[in-house]
């Protein structure tokens, strides 16, 4: 009989190859981005790219009270966003913040590629949320995937799929939805 073993089970963050550490500020970003959406009148979280389950999640906390009653309740948030679309989420919600954000943030992912560490620290001092080693993972892997695909004769930059781009591009999303 196969002896059942707690460290075969994969968690979500883990496939990623990310540090218990960098896979706490995930779930803190997750959590913080529920909150932000926990401060949208219930009406406009329902017109989102979200589950029932989080709306109900939502409509719950804004009826507590006690202050442990809702920590928890943000924690549980923060579980259910595990499930959840970030870059469908942040999508609808930067433009309701800044209808210019999604300009500004491709500038700033433009400029990080050609400029490296500078345009990097740049950005990390800009949003205080953003962290400097997850920038430089980000850029890294985005720069490989262009090279990548300029080798390819039949391939360009502009028609070929760029999911570390996009990576690059979420993340940044997040980071600036976080900054308020």
């Amino acid at each position: 009989m196969p002896r059942y073993n707690i460290h075969d089970e994969i968690d979500d963050f883990e496939d990623h190859g990310l540090s218990k550490t960098e896979q706490k500020k995930a779930m803190d970003r997750l959590q913080a981005l529920g909150e932000r959406l926990a401060e949208l009148r219930i009406e406009r979280l329902k017109k989102m790219p979200v589950s029932e389950n989080l709306i109900n999640a939502v409509t719950d906390l804004k009826k507590l009270k006690n202050m442990e009653a809702i920590r928890r309740q943000k924690q549980f948030i923060g579980k259910i966003m595990r499930d959840e679309d970030e870059a469908a989420i942040l999508e609808v919600l930067n433009p309701l913040a800044n209808p210019t954000m999604n300009r500004q943030l491709d500038v700033l992912l433009e400029k990080m590629l050609e400029q490296g560490d500078s345009a990097i620290n740049d950005v990390a001092r800009r949003y205080p949320t953003a962290e400097r080693h997850t920038l430089r993972q980000h850029v890294r892997s985005t720069l490989k995937e262009k090279q990548l695909i300029e080798e390819k004769p039949e391939a360009t930059w502009a028609e070929a799929p760029r999911p570390a781009r996009q990576k690059l591009m979420v993340y940044l999303r997040e980071v600036a939805a976080l900054k308020d």
